[in-house]
């Protein structure tokens, strides 16, 4: 699902113009770059495609999460509650601003549970931050209710899926915040890079002026002369990332319908074996960049793993992901043992992760890519077919 599969000659263009200009850096230089800043062009266009009233650009998916979390005032030794079915920028961003990472259960749909972070919520608690896991929204008007009724602000990691939606509303304009990434390995890439989402003029502010060293941003003077709102570090984006950033806004309508008319044609073609598809919150939304299936038992989820392997395409069996499950990391284990957090009761030991466990351990998955030939989307579905008569 790399979007480098879609890179043509209109990314060589895109980056050429800003070259030809010399105008690399986003700020500043207004005399000379003729009213041409492609970083807030990018911006801009994101803001038409989502409705979002404000975005901001950043050097990766993981500086918005810090981003946002800063923009929301985050404090040393503030909860925040996620998944531990997510990518490890999730964590990583917690921790970068030194708060504590609570994490809840995950349900069928592989997405954080609201039901478990209720029972989370304590007076520490100061976001919610859920994951939208391998295309898929997690159950949005839940926790936007759950977040009015505590006053905690929701934060929504939209990075693995830019560009799908729930109830009709792009993912990472529904909570306080969201944030898009443009990583090599997402769906639209802009080498690296994010955007973080929000309608709170207050937060984008803050954000705004945090991500460029605490500088307040102005059009009226050169770069040198910008007040300062406080500390801040470079998140930056560049102009080459805001120019092949609008060309992949442009393509995401053909990236997200090559995706989904791949994966409806699996779908379709082994719906008679009776294998049961990961439930959605919003299927309309789903990005398809992943096929996910439940077997009834972990057992039958390794029956299905051989025979597809055996088939000539293999799956994975979610549980067994070390880049997406929080039980794989060892160093997130061991800060909790070492009290780093400064509060004995918080563990990310493999067994607190025992709920999420029994749905990962039945959950098998294949990746999908935005350019499938006949062949490919074939050979999957044979796949498909040998799991299912091996496991049910």
């Amino acid at each position: 699902m790399a979007g480098a599969e879609i890179f043509n000659n209109d990314e060589i263009k895109a980056m050429a113009d800003v070259i030809e200009r010399k105008m690399i850096h986003r700020y500043g230089s207004h005399d000379s770059r003729k009213g041409q800043y492609r970083v807030d062009e990018f911006e801009d266009k994101a803001k038409a495609i989502t409705g979002s009233k404000f975005a901001l650009g950043v050097s990766s998916g993981t500086a918005a999460l810090i981003v946002a979390l800063k923009g929301i005032g985050i404090k040393p030794g503030d909860e925040i509650i996620t998944t531990p079915f997510t990518f490890i920028a999730t964590i990583e961003a917690i921790v970068a601003c030194d708060a504590v990472p609570i994490l809840g259960d995950i349900d069928e749909t592989l997405s954080l549970d609201v039901a478990s972070v209720g029972k989370c919520i304590t007076p520490k608690t100061k976001a919610i931050m859920p994951v939208h896991m391998f295309g898929v929204a997690a159950a949005m008007d839940k926790f936007i209710e759950l977040g009015k009724k505590y006053s905690i602000p929701i934060i929504e990691d939209a990075c693995e899926v830019v560009g799908g939606t729930f109830n009709g509303r792009y993912l990472g304009t529904l909570g306080t915040c969201g944030t898009w990434s443009f990583d090599p390995n997402k769906t639209l890439t802009v080498g690296e890079g994010g955007i973080v989402l929000t309608d709170d003029e207050a937060i984008y502010f803050k954000m705004d002026c945090y991500h460029d060293h605490g500088h307040v941003h102005s059009k009226a003077h050169d770069r040198g002369a910008d007040e300062k709102f406080g500390l801040g570090v470079n998140y930056r984006l560049s102009e080459i990332q805001g120019a092949l950033g609008l060309v992949a806004l442009d393509k995401m309508p053909m990236a997200l319908g090559m995706l989904r008319a791949s994966k409806k044609k699996i779908l379709d073609a082994v719906a008679e074996t009776g294998i049961k598809p990961r439930p959605m919150n919003d299927s309309e939304g789903d990005t398809a960049t992943h096929v996910i299936f439940l077997m009834p038992t972990a057992e039958a989820a390794k029956k299905f793993q051989a025979a597809t392997k055996e088939a000539g395409c293999g799956c994975a069996i979610i549980a067994e992901n070390t880049w997406h499950y929080a039980k794989h990391w060892k160093a997130l284990a061991d800060m909790g043992n070492k009290d780093f957090f400064g509060t004995k009761s918080t563990s990310y030991e493999p067994e607190t992760m025992a709920k999420s466990d029994a749905i990962l351990s039945r959950a098998v998955m294949f990746g999908l890519n935005i350019c499938m030939d006949d062949a490919s989307v074939d050979k999957i579905i044979r796949a498909i077919r040998a799991g299912a008569k091996a496991a049910l």
